[in-house]
């Protein structure tokens, strides 16, 4: 075979691997920016100079092109003087036909974040066209907002909510029907209140110091859960020297299930929703397991953790040992719900 079918299952792993296999001889740096740093055929990656990073792409342009004969271009940088350093027909398309040094410069989506490479921040596209108010336009207006990092996270989830309220009521309704009307007012407000992210502007910087030339990192996650749903958010300490920094790493937020579930066993699903972001984390950034702090409202899971001798029901000993198979328990503290940043995802439900 000489192609693959585009929508195939394995397509993507045989592009992803076709993609490796490609620098398997070219030098570690470019081996690691392709193996780390690409998602499909979207590469990320932030330098800490203008020679360090051309240096990178062309090596990787260079050995992409000899081992796959794979081009890499539509480059993009918030700085003009690494633009400088490419063909016109490297760059990104709309980077292309202006003069870098006199226009400001265009704003770029990556993964299905909008990055203002003027402001070196990410900000927030909303589409302000009005969908039908039926089960089809409904689900259009919440996937239309992606957010993967959970910077808008206490939003989205008052909208998730709201739509698993509206499907299940809806549930025998076609998808092109009109819904009940006693939905639409709260919908309505939940998708005029989106518009307030256009003034949203996130630096894409963690913090003001190098996570590379850091002298110590640390992770502190925190977890949070209502009736209506759990959390967990998580920021990076980066400490230079004698003095620290902190910045957001990540946010997730999941729905309740409706019943059957207690407080402290949905405390417990939060706990094990810090435990996924920190494995996505220290996978990413390779920090060790025992740089990780956890904190929790419940004193009820600091038991749980720390029980040695009792036995569980089934439901909390699984996770449990999911929750002790990444972190001990003198990692995992109590914080008081005033004090807990996750509380404000759960608080808005």
């Amino acid at each position: 075979m000489t192609v693959h079918v585009f929508g195939n299952s394995p397509s993507p792993a045989v592009a992803t691997y076709g993609l490796r296999r490609s620098v398997q001889t070219a030098s570690l740096h470019v081996q690691k920016f392709v193996s780390k740093n690409f998602y499909v055929d979207d590469g990320l990656i932030s330098c800490s100079s203008v020679c360090e990073v051309v240096d990178l792409v062309k090596n990787t342009q260079s050995e992409l092109m000899k081992g796959g004969r794979l081009r890499l271009h539509k480059i993009a940088s918030n700085s003009t003087e690494v633009l400088k350093q490419f063909a016109k027909d490297d760059l990104a398309k709309d980077l292309k036909n202006i003069d870098i040094d006199e226009e400001s410069l265009p704003l770029q989506r990556s993964l299905g974040i909008s990055w203002d490479i003027n402001l070196d921040a990410f900000v927030f596209s909303v589409d302000t066209e009005p969908k039908p108010f039926t089960r089809r336009g409904v689900l259009s207006t919440f996937n239309s907002l992606f957010d993967p990092i959970g910077f808008t996270a206490p939003l989205t989830l008052e909208g998730k909510l709201l739509l698993r309220e509206i499907m299940s009521c809806s549930s025998s309704t076609d998808w092109d029907d009109p819904l009940e009307e006693d939905f639409h007012k709260r919908w309505k407000l939940w998708v005029d209140s989106l518009k307030n992210l256009c003034d949203l502007c996130i630096p894409r910087m963690h913090c003001i110091y190098s996570v590379e030339n850091a002298s110590r990192l640390e992770v502190h996650v925190f977890c949070d859960a209502s009736k209506e749903a759990v959390a967990a958010v998580a920021y990076l300490k980066v400490f230079s020297g004698e003095t620290s920094d902190i910045g957001f790493l990540i946010g997730k937020t999941k729905v309740a299930p409706k019943h059957g579930h207690t407080i402290p066993r949905l405390e417990l699903c939060a706990a094990v929703l810090g435990i996924d972001i920190a494995e996505i984390i220290k996978d990413q950034l390779d920090i060790d397991n025992e740089d990780f702090h956890f904190y929790t409202v419940s004193q009820i899971v600091l038991g749980y953790i720390s029980n040695d001798e009792k036995s569980f029901f089934v439901y909390v000993a699984n996770r449990v040992g999911r929750i002790r198979a990444f972190s001990m328990p003198k990692q995992w503290n109590h914080i008081p719900t005033e004090e807990n940043p996750a509380d404000l995802a759960t608080l808005l439900c």
